[in-house]
């Protein structure tokens, strides 16, 4: 008899503790709902909103509201995403701002056509905007995105979203073309690519600032440009991302084409820096006096792509060659001439081994 109602008691308690993950389907006709914001508001933790291979034009921001749910897009016969959530270039497409952890996922998206306007900062993160949240990213597409902050996306206070296998693409922004990360926010990215991003002012693939240092492993920046500051990437106020396997190609800015670095040292290993190009310093990587970056087996393919000359600490297998053998007495790398800039570089240098004034190799 006691054991009986034992049984009961702990069947009982089974029954009403737990609940069931459902999946939500969204679609213009046919499914559970035609509008992921309804989905959402009738969602709880655990389920997943199915969406089909359409574009999705909702009219307004999409906000998880802090559930623990998944937002999933299909993939098509070329296994790119064929789910569109659709911005129309009126207003942000996604925001997490009650919390959001590693639970609210992003799957198979295109997040595209998304405008953030205004004051700050509603004029932050054209494609998804994250305040303290850390959402979970997987095989997403941003792009043609445009904002003042963070085209792409925006990581605020603390946020540390995961993406994996994401791609952004033709964003814009004022400041962070494809993503920009501040106070405090280490977004943790494997196999992203950043290519055709923007910044009118700095950091035209990526913007770290105010002790935001994202995690990169084999990522890609191409064909990022900034009109000022960071083609790939602009680190600035205590932001030092760590770089493992990642490769800048082919990025442009005013100073610093490939990476510019200011009161940041971020550490690099195994990255490559091709084709990057200045119209001023540093085609590939420009270090301030308050920078110090850890290069360890890093390659860069030309000659005289670090501004000022060995700008950083050598950590030993870089194949980095401080100076140009067309010409030699260059000796600051800067304009491809021998003047009193080049003078002055030897006269701080002289009666050290420093081998970036050592002309004739003794």
């Amino acid at each position: 008899m006691i054991r009986s109602v034992l049984m009961s008691a702990l069947l009982a308690a089974g029954l009403t503790g737990s609940a069931t993950a459902e999946t939500i389907t969204v679609c213009a006709k046919g499914c559970d709902y035609t509008s992921i914001n309804a989905a959402i508001d009738a969602s709880s933790n655990g389920d997943v909103i199915q969406l089909s291979a359409e574009t999705y034009f909702e009219g307004e921001q999409i906000d998880t509201l802090g559930k623990a749910i998944t937002l999933r897009g299909v993939l098509d016969k070329a296994g790119e995403p064929a789910s569109v959530l659709d911005g129309a270039g009126t207003h942000r497409v996604l925001i997490c701002q009650s919390g959001e952890g590693s639970g609210t996922g992003f799957d198979n998206l295109v997040i595209q056509n998304g405008l953030a306007s205004g004051g700050f900062p509603d004029n932050s993160g054209g494609g998804m905007y994250n305040y303290e949240s850390s959402p979970t990213l997987t095989g997403c597409t941003f792009t043609s995105n445009s904002a003042g902050f963070g085209g792409g996306m925006f990581n605020n206070f603390n946020s540390t979203p995961t993406l994996t296998g994401c791609t952004f693409t033709d964003n814009s922004a004022v400041y962070g073309g494809g993503m920009y990360n501040s106070n405090a926010s280490t977004p943790t990215l494997k196999n992203c690519t950043f290519t055709g991003n923007s910044a009118s002012a700095r950091g035209g693939g990526m913007y770290n600032t105010s002790s935001s240092s994202p995690t990169l492993t084999n990522c890609t920046f191409t064909g990022n440009s900034a009109s000022v500051y960071g083609g790939g990437m602009y680190n600035r106020l205590d932001s030092s991302p760590t770089l493992t396997d990642c490769t800048f190609t082919s990025n442009s800015a005013g100073v610093g084409g490939g990476m510019y670095n200011t009161s940041s040292s971020p550490t690099l290993t195994n990255c490559t820096f091709a084709d990057n190009s200045a119209s001023d310093d540093g085609g590939g990587m420009y270090n301030d006096d308050s920078s110090s970056p850890s290069l360890t087996e890093c390659t860069f393919t030309e000659c005289c792509q670090v501004d000022p000359p060995r700008s950083f600490v050598d950590d030993g297998g870089n194949d980095y060659d401080s100076w140009c053998d067309e010409c030699r007495a260059d000796v600051n790398c800067r304009d491809n001439e021998v003047n009193s800039a080049d003078l002055g570089y030897m006269l701080a240098a002289w009666g050290t081994t420093d081998p970036q004034c050592d002309l004739d190799g003794d």
